[in-house]
C-alpha cells in the first residue's frame, strides 16, 4: 500500500538531523544563534462511510434501494520540542554571512 505520509517519528528525526547538521556547520563560527522551541502542526483528515444495499428479485421485475452515510473529521496535533545537547544545556547554532542580505 502506498503511503503519502509521514510518520511522527520520521519527522522529528528529519528535524533532529537538519539542527544537528546546522550544529556541526556552525561550531566555530562567532555569530550564535540559541535554539528556540521547534513547533510542528500537523492535520489529519479522517473520512468514514457506510453503506447499505437490499436487493428484491421478482421475476422479471428487480428493485434495489441503497442508502449511504458519511462523516468527516479532521484534527489538529500540535507538538513543541526543545532542542538540547546532551549535557542539558540550549543548543546554539552559529553561522557567519559574508555580506549583509539585501
Amino acid at each position: 500500500m502506498a503511503r503519502d505520509w509521514a510518520e511522527l517519528g520520521e519527522t522529528v528525526s528529519v528535524i533532529r538531523a537538519q539542527l544537528q547538521q546546522a550544529l556541526d556547520e556552525g561550531a566555530d563560527k562567532a555569530l550564535r544563534f540559541r535554539t528556540g522551541p521547534v513547533e510542528l502542526e500537523f492535520s489529519l483528515a479522517v473520512h468514514k462511510e457506510g453503506e447499505a444495499r437490499a436487493k428484491v428479485f421478482v421475476v422479471p421485475w428487480s428493485a434495489e434501494a441503497r442508502a449511504t452515510a458519511g462523516a468527516d473529521s479532521v484534527q489538529r496535533i500540535k507538538l513543541t520540542l526543545q532542542p538540547i545537547k546532551s549535557d542539558g544545556t540550549d543548543a546554539r547554532i552559529s553561522g557567519r554571512a559574508d555580506q549583509r542580505p539585501s
